[in-house]
């Protein structure tokens, strides 16, 4: 049976994502930091409470799951403090959820995937997949600086990783969410969602299982050709 690990699973896409495949009939291993609000149950998901700040345990964390088919990198950080009033602790705190803390669970996950893969008398060819949630901050800038830098170095860092194990047959892609209605949501002033609503074709914000359901299509149905990939999920609010 399939298994998914989701970062930042206990809410907002993270949540719907983890809702979503359980109904595919995977495992999930949510991964989140305050499960206070996460109301799912079940025997095929499993919560794994874990700070993605703390980069250097990743590895050891990793240790200690069972075998991983699919990686989903949802967990971000966004403070909407002005560029001038970050501070130097909140930059790296960002810097470490929404760049380090995805590079260091491919680094670790995808040699096991196909090492694991190759184990086998017959290996298949799609050996993991590795699904990135950057956003079009990352190519469109955005008013929170550090942000939009980290979720083009995510983009970026999906391409490279492509091109490292896609050879391989780890399939590595991203989806870039156009403004959606998560926790991040109620932080935006109205000026900002009105503007946004103006530029979008459905004149609102996205659904978190609307992302949902691109993350599903890519940790299961997408074929071995869709590799290095990023899905823009924007309604042409940032068409590129």
């Amino acid at each position: 049976m399939t298994t998914v690990l989701i970062t930042g699973a206990t809410r907002g896409i993270g949540y719907a994502a983890t809702a979503r495949l359980l109904k595919r009939g995977v495992n999930v291993l949510a991964l989140g930091r305050d499960f206070s609000q996460f109301a799912i149950t079940g025997e095929r998901v499993t919560r794994v409470p874990f700070d993605l700040r703390a980069v250097d345990g990743i590895e050891s964390l990793c240790d200690t799951l069972p075998d991983i088919d699919v990686l989903v990198n949802n967990a971000a950080l966004l403070t909407t403090e002005p560029f001038a009033n970050y501070t130097v602790q909140s930059r790296r705190d960002l810097i470490a959820t929404n760049i380090e803390a995805p590079a260091e669970l491919i680094r670790v996950l995808a040699p096991k995937m196909i090492a694991r893969a190759m184990a086998t008398e017959r290996p298949e060819r799609i050996k993991g997949r590795v699904i990135n949630i950057a956003s079009v901050a990352g190519f469109g800038g955005h008013p929170d600086v550090w942000y939009g830098a980290s979720k083009g170095a995510l983009l970026n860092l999906t391409k490279s990783l492509a091109k490292l194990y896609g050879p391989q047959g780890v399939m590595v892609n991203a989806v870039a969410p156009g403004p959606t209605k998560t926790a991040m949501f109620d932080r935006l002033p109205q000026s900002r969602i009105d503007e946004f609503n103006r530029l979008v074709f459905a004149q609102r914000f996205a659904e978190p299982d609307e992302i949902a359901r691109v993350i599903e299509w890519l940790a299961l149905d997408a074929p071995e050709y869709v590799n290095g990939s990023c899905i823009d999920a924007a309604s042409g609010g940032y068409l590129r």
